[in-house]
């Protein structure tokens, strides 16, 4: 049986580039990762190491999904090809795709910095909200009187 992700977990997982959408039970990986993943992978990089570099924790993700997905995308002829072109690819399409990854890792961290700045805006309005005069202060004091 399956481990099920947590909704933390989820949350997670959906602010990934390289996953197309996550739920309890199962997580769709973009095109575009599965695609690079194969192509890491036929330049020798292990599957764990390329699912961590891609923000997979495999703590989170767990070895055998990962070893389906290879297993998966290995048997699929489309990828295949695809990952054989970009694995081809000179040394100036490595530093391309570092970039890419660069980039991809700079917009999953914009992203978790609007969210917390949107929790934080919450949690602020939430305090001034729940804020009440207290009774040892001065209108505290002038109510009483």
């Amino acid at each position: 049986m399956r481990r099920r992700f947590t909704q933390t977990e989820v949350y997670y997982l959906n602010t990934l580039p390289a996953v197309e959408r996550a739920s309890m039970d199962r997580i769709t990986y973009s095109k575009e990762f599965q695609v690079r993943c194969m192509a890491q992978y036929l330049r020798g990089n292990g599957p764990t190491s390329i699912f961590a570099s891609a923000g997979l924790d495999p703590k989170i993700v767990g070895g055998k999904r990962i070893e389906r997905a290879i297993a998966r995308w290995k048997a699929d002829p489309k990828i295949m090809l695809e990952a054989q072109t970009l694995a081809n690819k000179s040394d100036s399409r490595q530093r391309d795709l570092l970039v890419i990854t660069q980039a991809m890792t700079i917009k999953w961290l914009e992203k978790k910095v609007m969210d917390l700045q949107k929790q934080l805006h919450l949690l602020e309005s939430h305090a001034m909200n729940c804020s009440l005069p207290n009774s040892n202060s001065k209108e505290g004091l002038a109510s009483m009187a």
